[in-house]
């Protein structure tokens, strides 16, 4: 029979493989470049200068503009 911690340690393993699995997708579908991947501004390490350009992108994204 099967004790909490066992329970636990199946629960966390599952969390861990979609948490895995999910981010994969979002860090494939834009890396940063050093620019704004909306505007175009430089921002070294992320892909978009502001929340606003991040909506922007995301918005062309599921509309399918590019």
């Amino acid at each position: 029979m099967s004790d909490e911690a066992d329970i636990t340690q199946a629960r966390q393993e599952l969390e861990e493989t979609i948490r895995r699995k999910y981010t994969k997708l979002i860090m494939n579908e834009a890396e940063p470049t050093g620019k704004c991947l909306n505007c175009g501004v430089r921002c070294k390490d992320k892909r978009w200068c502001d929340k606003d350009c991040e909506d922007d992108w995301e918005y062309r994204r599921r509309r399918g503009f590019k």
